[in-house]
């Protein structure tokens, strides 16, 4: 048998794609995990809860997150309208996957390096400024963008129909574009419980007029996020 060889189906669209992700897609280890993630984890192996859970996510979980967006931002999401994901990653993922087609344009003012592999791998645009605000499908904002840039492009967001990506996986913030009643059914938050407990996928999103289409594209891809790392992190975050 001779060595093995890359497979020419290599060259296929796809394929090629994932071999270019640019390294910043790459995310690095993060900090040790709390004793008590290890705790609720162990403690949910014991109980046997190893089978799918409910579809959307743990209720539990997608409760802390309604009421954390709530006492935070005054943002009024049902815990319905939130799906916990495998991690904030797969969250933009099906985000851009969903609402953009090949081709089209990403608005991010600030770090993009959280977005750069998902782009990469749908083949959308990526820029800094919107010198031609009807290319734009989507802006991409964190609490890091300050506060005039980002009032301004939320204006531009409003006045051309952009969808709004919301990511408050670093850092949380009483500022939410979803307080503009005009602007929140294109308003999609991303968040991420790895500060927490890095390396366990769990993140989240919620809202918009497309969260049951997000949800249902979600599941079509994972059914539902790995049900110990969610048992884990209502032990992260829930008293």
């Amino acid at each position: 048998m001779t060595d093995l060889q890359a497979p020419e189906t290599l060259a296929r669209p796809l394929a090629t794609r994932v071999a270019g992700l640019p390294e910043a897609a790459v995310m690095p280890a993060g900090a040790p995990i709390p004793d008590v993630v290890i705790a609720a984890a162990v403690a949910a192996l014991e109980q046997g809860k190893t089978h799918y859970t409910d579809r959307p996510g743990i209720l539990g979980l997608r409760q802390w997150v309604s009421d954390t967006l709530k006492g935070t931002a005054q943002i009024n999401l049902k815990p319905g309208d939130i799906t916990i994901t495998c991690g904030s990653t797969e969250a933009r993922f099906v985000t851009f996957k969903r609402l953009l087609k090949p081709g089209e344009t990403i608005l991010c003012p600030g770090d993009s390096s959280r977005i750069l592999g998902a782009a990469h791998l749908i083949g959308l645009s990526i820029v800094t400024t919107a010198a031609d605000p009807t290319a734009v499908r989507l802006v991409y904002l964190t609490p890091d963008v300050p506060a005039a840039e980002r009032d301004s492009l939320l204006t531009q967001a409003a006045a051309h129909q952009w969808w709004v990506l919301w990511d408050i996986s670093a850092a949380s913030s009483d500022f939410h574009p979803a307080q503009n009643t005009a602007l929140a059914p294109r308003v999609i938050t991303v968040g991420s419980l790895s500060p927490m407990m890095p390396g366990w996928r769990v993140g989240w999103m919620g809202g918009s007029e497309m969260a049951d289409k997000l949800r249902a594209y979600k599941q079509s891809m994972t059914i539902c996020t790995t049900s110990i790392s969610q048992w884990a992190g209502i032990g992260a975050v829930v008293p």
